[in-house]
């Protein structure tokens, strides 16, 4: 068992949005695996989904990967299904590309593995020079590695003795990126397949990735077996092996940090030389990161995994330039050419806002002392108290939430059901035409929904009644009051009753009203004589012919009915004498 002589604990800080794939099985399919839900991606538990929306329905919506029917069909039980939840915009329908992560805990990992490449490509620039990369190479560059790194069949791989631990994250963000292309030498931005154009547009062709979020951290560490190194015995360039498994871990960082340096330094000059809209932004990414490149090797700048791009993945020990001036077109997607050999004329950004664009994958590596470690992993364990405590408070809150919804979910239930019964009652007072009380109970209804609409008729009918029923009792109030004055009228002597008539058949009425509402059978001598009186008067002022007409006492049958025939005869004399 090899002796790992020399361990170094070391800090990772995401300076540039890190993405360490999980494979293409494990990408997020929208329509299956994520929802674009109020301008937020969500992450479905598919297990929590099929207890809200049945098989078939599940089944369609997940082959036709079909967002709209799942969001339908989970309604308001959508974020009950949902394990993670990003405040991204989404553009477009691609698949989100995942993040490696540790099995047991499901937090992002940089694993030790993608660490080790990404300095393996760096070394390949440092081991030797590029005369002797060029002579001991073949066409797809692998007798090169073999020649500077061993070969596991062979049994002299250099890394064997060099071990680095996987990086835990605590969580993810999410990332848009576009594609800067040149197009007949030519910078723009890649809107489909064989569309670039000079002006970026944040939708078309984009590719989301999740990412560990710029500004995480987290512990690591590399073993070195300088002593097994020794005594394996591996010649090839063995000095310069010698020399970085033995020195200490700041002359690494320094060969990183060169390595770094110069491979910006010629990003720089690409993004200059073919300058379009925006390439201003990452210009400005590039120089920030040159600037967090020390003069040593306190700490290194390494570019790894996703967005590496071409140039990185290769060493970069090819190239002195990254400009194109050429095009390989003999497949179906086209590659730059630099004096005939195979460059890169495409770049992946990542767009951060408006006003933020940088190349991906960039981290600081910086070595901690024991003490150092120690405060860190205290401090960790003191925020996850915290977050524990937070978590379990806001537990507390969601179930005092639960139980308040709970309870005024009853309460609302039992207010539906009360009001449900006073429409009830409305209606069947109504139908036995007690209108008032039924507006009472309608009313109490009203107070309990007032936007309801379920009792809108029976209220107009109600209040419909009501206003009939006051109408006739207005009505039926006038009609006494009338009657009254009638017969108030007609309380008052009989001279006064018929002073104003002057026909004989007016005469006789006025008397049989003024008879009736004085409920009287007979009159006294001095109403007769009242009677008397008016008629003799009117008769001296009715022409000849009238009088004629009341000579015979036949026509006088009215008054007989009223005063009897035996006070008419008598009357009728003294009015012809």
């Amino acid at each position: 068992m090899n002796e790992l002589n020399k361990k170094y604990l070391l800090q990772m800080e995401v300076l540039t949005p890190l993405h360490v794939g999980a494979g293409a099985e494990k990408d997020w399919v929208q329509g299956s695996d994520f929802v674009v839900h109020e301008g937020k991606v969500k992450v479905l538990n598919l297990k929590k989904v099929a207890q809200f929306v049945n098989v078939d329905d599940l089944t369609k919506a997940l082959l036709e990967k079909n967002s709209s029917l799942l969001l339908s069909k989970l309604a308001g039980n959508l974020d009950k299904c949902v394990d993670a939840v990003f405040d991204s915009t989404y553009f477009g329908t691609n698949d989100i590309k995942t993040c490696i992560k540790n099995g047991m805990s499901n937090q992002p990992i940089v694993p030790g593995s993608s660490l080790k490449g990404a300095i393996r490509s760096v070394l390949l620039d440092v081991l030797h020079t590029k005369s002797q990369i060029s002579n001991a190479k073949d066409n797809n560059g692998r007798w090169t590695e073999q020649v500077l790194f061993g070969s596991a069949n062979k049994g002299d791989e250099y890394f064997r003795f060099i071990k680095i631990s996987d990086a835990q994250f605590e969580e993810t963000g999410l990332v848009n990126t576009k594609i800067f292309n040149l197009k007949s030498q030519v910078g723009g931005w890649k809107h489909e397949r064989d569309n670039t154009t000079n002006k970026f547009n944040h939708i078309g062709f984009n590719t989301y990735y999740e990412i560990i979020n710029t500004g995480a951290k987290s512990i690591f560490s590399i073993s070195m077996a300088t002593k097994a190194f020794e005594n394996f015995g591996i010649l090839k360039f063995e000095k310069n092996k010698q020399e970085l498994i033995n020195n200490h871990i700041s002359g690494l960082f320094s060969l990183i940090n060169s390595h770094t340096k110069e491979y910006l330094k010629k990003e720089n000059a690409f993004f200059q030389k073919y300058a379009t809209d925006k390439t201003g932004r990452i210009l400005e990414s590039i120089e920030k990161l040159l600037g967090e490149i020390p003069s040593n090797g306190e700490y290194c700048i390494l570019k790894m995994a996703a967005g590496s791009g071409f140039h990185n993945i290769t060493g970069d020990w090819q190239f002195d330039d990254y400009s194109i001036n050429g095009l390989d077109t003999s497949k179906k997607v086209s590659r730059g050419l630099l004096n005939g050999q195979k460059s890169a004329k495409s770049r992946k950004i990542a767009i951060l806002s408006d006003n933020e664009f940088c190349l991906m994958g960039f981290v600081k590596l910086k070595p901690i002392s024991e003490e150092e470690f120690q405060q860190i992993e205290t401090e960790k364990q003191e925020q996850k108290i915290e977050l524990e405590k937070r978590r379990k408070e806001k537990a507390e809150i969601l179930a005092e939430q639960k139980r308040k919804e709970k309870l005024e979910m009853r309460l609302l239930a039992e207010k539906r059901l009360h009001y449900d019964e006073l429409l009830m009652e409305a209606q069947v007072l109504f139908e036995n035409q007690e209108p008032e009380a039924a507006k009472y109970s309608i009313d109490k209804a009203i107070e309990l929904f007032p936007n309801e609409i379920a009792h809108n008729v029976l209220n107009i009918q109600i209040t419909k009644a009501i206003n009939i029923k006051l109408q006739d009792e207005e009505n039926l109030k006038a009609a006494q009051a009338l009657e009254q004055a009638r017969i108030d009228s007609n309380k008052i002597p009989l001279s006064e009753k018929i002073s104003k008539a002057d026909k004989f058949p007016t005469i006789f009425g006025n008397l049989k009203t003024w008879m009736k509402l004085n409920e009287l059978q007979r009159l006294e001598k001095t109403d007769i004589d009242a009677l008397t009186i008016k008629l003799i008067d009117v008769y001296s002022k009715m022409k000849p012919n009238a009088q004629k007409h009341w000579l015979d006492f036949k026509k006088w049958t009215e008054l007989s009915k009223v005063v009897g025939e035996e006070v008419a005869k008598m009357i009728f004399n003294k009015v012809l004498q």
